[in-house]
């Protein structure tokens, strides 16, 4: 099947496919048509079935290029990969959260969160944190309590921090205090 047939064909389940997209994907080394003759592109069943996994690990699971590139097990049928992601963008953020654009508008409103280029593991699992409490019906007003809580905690650690000669100890006694505080909050349910 050439290029344009291809393309028709995967459009079906994935509309945001191009023929640049494809060719793309081949300069990048994610796929390996055969040639004919004369240069032309031949995609067989399995070109097709590689690009269909790509582009859904590109679409629906939020993988990116680099990623999908570098991690070859995402391939194998049935295969679970843990991959960290170092850096998302907010869209990317938000979306593997379920955080809300106007939330996250709301927090920043309430100076909870502050804007940035790039946003890590930690943000989203915080932003994932604002959503679950969001779908309980709170709102950023009632988070200023965490606000608080944190600043509270944030000057116990300094103290800490004038205690300790290494700062990796540092990221164990936050893991201490957060174990107390949540023993404490448990407690008093």
């Amino acid at each position: 099947m050439n290029i344009g047939e291809t393309v028709k064909k995967l459009q079906k389940d994935f509309p945001s496919v191009t023929i640049s997209r494809l060719r793309f994907l081949e300069k990048e080394g994610l796929i390996a048509p055969t040639r004919s003759k004369g240069g032309t592109r031949n995609f067989k069943d399995k070109d097709i079935k590689r690009i269909l996994k790509i582009l859904d690990l590109q679409e629906n699971q939020f993988y990116t290029l680099k990623a999908i590139k570098n991690n070859p097990d995402l391939f194998k049928s049935g295969a679970k990969v843990n991959i960290i992601i170092q850096d998302y963008s907010l869209h990317e953020a938000l979306k593997r959260s379920g955080l809300s654009i106007a939330h996250y508008e709301d927090l920043i409103d309430y100076q909870l969160e502050n804007k940035k280029d790039l946003y890590t593991q930690d943000d989203v699992r915080r932003f994932l944190a604002f959503a679950y409490f969001y779908s309980l019906g709170f709102t950023a007003k009632n988070f200023s309590i965490f606000k608080s809580m944190s600043d509270r905690g944030a000057g116990f650690m300094e103290l800490v921090k004038n205690n300790i000669d290494d700062d990796s100890e540092l990221n164990i006694a936050i893991e201490n205090f957060t174990s107390i505080i949540g023993s404490f909050i448990s407690e008093d349910l």
